[in-house]
């Protein structure tokens, strides 16, 4: 009962910062939604306490997985909004967050907890903390394409008026893909060096794929200190990626605790 109520309190908190958020016209406005944001990312910390630990071990479910990654993507946005303007990206983040931890308290586990060793927690944190940048960037190029189309057009918004300049926005993309690519190395070289089924049939498609997003990244990276990509290109490679990571490590998952 008590995981149900704060469970259901971080949603509210969620939906009402989203909603305050998206309709912020100032400074203040936009404060109150940071709070809120805080509020149900607190509670949702404690949601995933309650699922987590458990007396076998860590329970690294689908939906306890699901919730953690979006705790660690709202953790990442509430940490750089104290110096950066990207608290923008909770109009998007929060509402994800919500439906996660949804998710986290309707499933049930097919499995019990497992002890781990510390090389594989690393890998488990750094591959978190990477899916949690890089669903940061994806957000952050799924706003470009919004603040775009609205400059081009000259369309009047909230949302739009809100958000720092698209050179800076680009900019905050690069950081973060560059942040969320140094963790992925480390994740894809931890799995390598600790995991003993790293390339099993259960999970080869899942090392694949993140190899290919790994690729995808350091190539659009290159591209942009090297040869200037940005705009459209480093918008759609960003995507292309995030999606590759998203199929890799919760499409997997998914099928093998509910499909297989």
């Amino acid at each position: 009962m008590v995981s149900l109520i704060v469970g259901l309190s971080a949603i509210f908190f969620y939906l009402f910062s989203a909603w305050t958020q998206n309709n912020a016209h100032s400074q203040q406005v936009s404060k109150r939604g940071y709070a809120l944001s805080f509020a149900a990312w607190i509670l949702q910390g404690f949601h995933l306490y309650l699922h987590l630990f458990t007396q076998a071990g860590l329970l690294l479910d689908f939906g306890a997985t699901l919730s953690l990654t979006a705790w660690a993507v709202i953790g990442v946005i509430l940490i750089s909004s104290l110096r950066k303007p990207v608290s923008s990206l909770l109009v998007f983040a929060a509402p994800i967050a919500a439906v996660a931890i949804a998710i986290d308290t309707v499933s049930v586990p097919s499995f019990e907890g497992r002890q781990f060793s510390s090389g594989i927690l690393l890998h488990i944190v750094t591959s978190i903390l990477s899916y949690a940048l890089f669903a940061v960037a994806a957000c952050q190029a799924v706003l470009l394409i919004y603040q775009n189309r609205h400059l081009k057009q000259h369309q009047a918004s909230r949302l739009v008026a809100s958000l720092p300049p698209l050179q800076t926005m680009e900019s905050l993309l690069f950081e973060v893909l560059a942040a969320g690519q140094i963790f992925l190395s480390i994740a894809l070289l931890t799995g390598f060096l600790f995991l003993d089924d790293l390339w099993a049939q259960h999970v080869v498609h899942k090392t694949i794929l993140s190899l290919v997003a790994w690729i995808i990244f350091t190539i659009l990276l290159i591209g942009h200190y090297r040869l200037g990509w940005r705009g459209r290109t480093a918008i759609r490679w960003t995507l292309w990626g995030f999606a590759n990571l998203v199929v890799a490590f919760f499409g997997t998952k998914l099928a093998l605790e509910f499909l297989l």
